[in-house]
């Protein structure tokens, strides 16, 4: 409990007034005025201070006595990190005057907020609502501590701190808006606006779906002889996408996917990526795990069914990219030791030419039982830096100096093919695009 402005106003006023009085004893002692002037105005000052704080004495009593306002917090347990997240607060109070109080609250570290704090008139036994806006832009379990209420005294001499509501956690996941908005297109949009292709099918590494009549464009391998004779019309074979097949994402959690490309990490923009083409996969019959590695260790084994999105979601939200350096050849062999059946492993991390050491015999170990597909991350400002124009020799200088970096990426990433893995070299923005569109690939030439 603290003197309210009002009550350090008067505090102020009375202050000056002992100045005033002093002055004029000094002035009555100076020029012979009378001396009763000076006792006159010594009086006023003395019973005015005696009376400020006798009602300041009787206001901190009363204001002790009056029961506190109490508050509840209401806020979504579940949020995406960047969102923007309504938060409500209900206050009510039991006292038999109208409460001016001024609202604010402890919200999470890391947070943009609106609207706060706020001023609130609440009637005599009544309740109001607080609303505010947050947007936490990290991931992971966010604390909410104690609503703040400053409530003042019924003179308004006091001012009190009220520590309201019980401190309470939310759970930040990744931003899933790929996904919302992948759900509300059509099946027609959906892969034209996300700048997903699907290409021609090739071979038969496709199951039989269904007979259907003959239309015009379909192969004479996809005729059912035996059924065209049987009902005197031509019958077509339709084939579908294989489907009990196994995607497990391997991700990177080392130190190079803390490297920042606009508002998000690699790390979170290869969230973002896996979780997109974790639902796809979902939605074709395929059955999605999870394995992390490089100073994080968490193994989720693959399961079907669009609820285990949310199982995904759920291990990895409180992920973030640690500072120890990425052992391939670990990673590969303890994905090996887990998981037997044939899958497409896809491997999202941020690889570099001198790194091919330690990644080769990890490739290796992975294509003994798997089909590996590398998303390998680039920094935006390589292709920044040769699309600028070259005015001087810093320019020129750190241009060669990216183009051999380049080439050498490029190296890398020959290597790779070479040894039979499939390979993404993208910028982090386009890393979901790019995957989804090698997914789709991969389903329709039977490769997996």
């Amino acid at each position: 409990m603290s003197p309210s402005k009002r009550a350090l106003l008067y505090l102020s006023a009375w202050a000056v007034l002992a100045v005033i009085v002093a002055l004029l004893k000094i002035m009555a002692a100076s020029f012979d005025w009378p001396a009763s002037y000076a006792d006159l105005s010594f009086q006023m000052w003395f019973y005015s201070g005696l009376t400020l704080a006798g009602l300041a004495l009787i206001d901190w009593i009363v204001l002790l006595n009056e029961p506190k306002p109490l508050a509840v917090r209401d806020v979504n347990t579940n949020v995406a990190v960047g969102s923007k997240t309504q938060v409500k607060i209900k206050l009510k109070h039991y006292c038999r005057r109208r409460l001016d109080l001024i609202v604010n609250d402890h919200y999470p570290e890391h947070s943009s907020i609106t609207d706060l704090p706020q001023t609130v008139k609440l009637p005599a036994k009544q309740t109001a609502t607080v609303t505010y806006h947050l947007s936490i832009q990290k991931r992971g379990d966010a604390q909410f501590s104690f609503v703040r209420i400053l409530r003042q005294s019924w003179l308004g001499l006091w001012q009190q701190v009220v520590l309201a509501s019980a401190p309470e956690s939310v759970k930040v996941y990744p931003n899933f808006a790929a996904i919302h908005h992948y759900l509300l297109l059509s099946a027609d949009q959906q892969q034209s606006q996300m700048g997903i292709r699907k290409s021609q099918r090739r071979g038969d590494g496709l199951e039989f779906h269904q007979l259907r009549e003959y239309r015009l464009g379909d192969s004479l391998r996809q005729i059912d002889w035996r059924a065209s004779s049987r009902l005197n019309k031509l019958i077509s074979k339709e084939y579908q996408e294989e489907k009990d097949q196994n995607i497990v994402f391997l991700l990177d959690c080392g130190r190079r996917m803390r490297t920042q490309d606009d508002q998000l990490s690699h790390f979170d923009h290869s969230l973002n990526a896996m979780l997109l083409l974790a639902y796809i996969g979902l939605k074709q019959g395929d059955a999605v795990g999870l394995a992390t590695f490089g100073g994080l260790s968490r193994w989720l084994p693959p399961q079907k069914g669009t609820y285990f999105i949310n199982s995904l979601m759920n291990q990895v939200y409180d992920c973030h990219p640690t500072l120890n350096a990425s052992d391939f050849i670990e990673a590969a062999t303890t994905l090996n030791s887990k998981i037997r059946k044939r899958s497409l492993v896809v491997l999202i991390s941020n690889c570099r030419n001198e790194d091919w050491i330690e990644l080769e015999p990890a490739v290796r170990l992975l294509r003994q039982h798997h089909l590996v597909l590398l998303a390998n991350l680039k920094e935006q400002s390589l292709e920044s830096v040769l699309e600028t124009p070259i005015e001087k020799f810093e320019d020129a200088q750190r241009y060669a100096e990216t183009c051999q970096f380049i080439a050498q990426r490029q190296q890398l990433i020959a290597n790779c093919v070479n040894q039979g893995v499939v390979t993404v070299d993208t910028t982090p923005k386009r890393l979901a695009t790019e995957i989804v569109n090698e997914y789709f690939k991969i389903k329709r030439s039977g490769k997996l």
